[in-house]
């Protein structure tokens, strides 16, 4: 593998993935004993990797459906059951065989077998003015009494989830998903999204049909050991000598050891192929900001006076206690509109508060553009 290869933007694989050993058993342990599972985290920290790598090591046949762009009901619903069909198709195959059992799973869906030259497609056509959530539930029930029959086991990776909650304000399609759900033995879902706020009422309100059916997983940011340990091995491999601890601790201080950034910095200086000192690491983020200045800059632009003050102030110092007269006095807020501009921050997922009880912003470019801003 070529060292820049080591640091993915996008999902990792192999030698790319670091560390989450724990993560990873944790998640294999559920999959392999039909327990659901919900992964929560802020964007960019690797869920969708987790989900994959713990898929791969217990060797099950999967399909991930991601609810991005879906708008509507009916095409939740389309997509749930298009992404059966392939689930169908990959853990048990020849449809043709297993007509007879799909008629007799299914009554609200009408299976159609069409014959080409090498295979035998498979369709399941909803019945005209039958509730979407009732389609839901019958597809992914069919997919567990298949599985059922034949003793094999799959599982059903739905990305993107918290966008279900928008769709589908009745709550009908969680309840769908949750009346196949509580009866699957045979099928683990695994249930992760990009929006903590929304994701955590669907599954923590005991108002809502999906409470306390999940393990949840709350991911946090890799160790600095175990960063140490992943990027000195490339290290080795491309100057043949680790990192200097200093140059090292200065990747883990710009970066924050925010998974998408460690890996965006590191591929910068990788494209250097010059072993890199505490200048060269330097340079370096300052390209990270300048590539990102623009979406951090959209990003703020679109919070309240009051929500950008309270940014820059915790960009800027090192808080545990925010609602009080410090930082009213540094922010020019009274403490009352403090507290509510703190808990949207941390709804929407601009903030958190770290291992050590500060509050800090959770995209490290973000937080280096607030520190400058005024010097721009």
């Amino acid at each position: 593998m070529k060292p820049r290869k080591y640091f993915p933007l996008g999902k990792a694989y192999g030698e790319a993935f670091c560390n989450r050993v724990d993560e990873t058993r944790w998640l294999v342990g559920n999959l392999k004993n039909i327990k659901h599972s919900l992964l929560i985290a802020p964007r960019r920290y690797g869920k969708s990797s987790l989900a994959e790598k713990a898929i791969e090591k217990a060797n099950m046949p999967f399909i991930k459906i991601n609810f991005h762009l879906c708008t509507t009901e009916e095409e939740v619903a389309q997509i749930i059951v298009n992404n059966v069909i392939k689930l169908i198709g990959k853990s048990i195959g020849h449809f043709e065989k297993m007509i007879t059992s799909i008629k007799k799973y299914v009554s609200n869906l009408s299976p159609k077998i069409s014959f080409g030259e090498d295979i035998a497609t498979l369709e399941l056509v909803p019945k005209k003015h039958i509730n979407q959530s009732l389609i839901i539930s019958e597809v992914l029930l069919l997919i567990e009494k298949l599985l059922l029959e034949q003793n094999k086991k799959a599982v059903i990776f739905f990305d993107e989830f918290q966008e279900i909650g928008k769709i589908s304000q009745t709550g009908n399609i969680e309840g769908a998903i949750r009346t196949a759900a509580q009866e699957m033995q045979n099928v683990s879902i695994i249930f992760s999204g990009s929006v903590r706020s929304l994701l955590i009422q669907m599954f923590n309100d005991e108002q809502r049909p999906l409470y306390k059916l999940c393990r949840k997983l709350k991911l946090e940011r890799i160790g600095s050991e175990d960063y140490k340990k992943h990027i000195n091995k490339i290290a080795l491999e491309t100057w043949n000598k680790p990192l200097e601890e200093t140059a090292f601790s200065d990747i883990m201080n710009y970066s924050c050891r925010h998974p998408y950034y460690v890996n965006y910095l590191c591929d910068v200086i990788w494209e250097s192929e010059k072993y890199p000192n505490c200048e060269d690491i330097k340079k370096a983020w300052s390209i990270v900001v300048q590539e990102e200045w623009s979406d951090a800059l959209k990003e703020i632009s679109i919070l309240s006076l009051a929500q950008r003050k309270i940014l820059k102030h915790i960009a800027t110092h090192d808080i545990k206690t925010i609602t009080d007269q410090e930082t009213s006095s540094n922010t020019q807020l009274p403490v009352s509109t403090i507290s509510s501009v703190v808990n949207v921050l941390l709804e929407k997922d601009y903030i958190e508060i770290d291992e050590a009880g500060y509050y800090r912003v959770i995209n490290p470019v973000l937080a280096t553009v607030l520190k400058n801003l005024d010097e721009h």
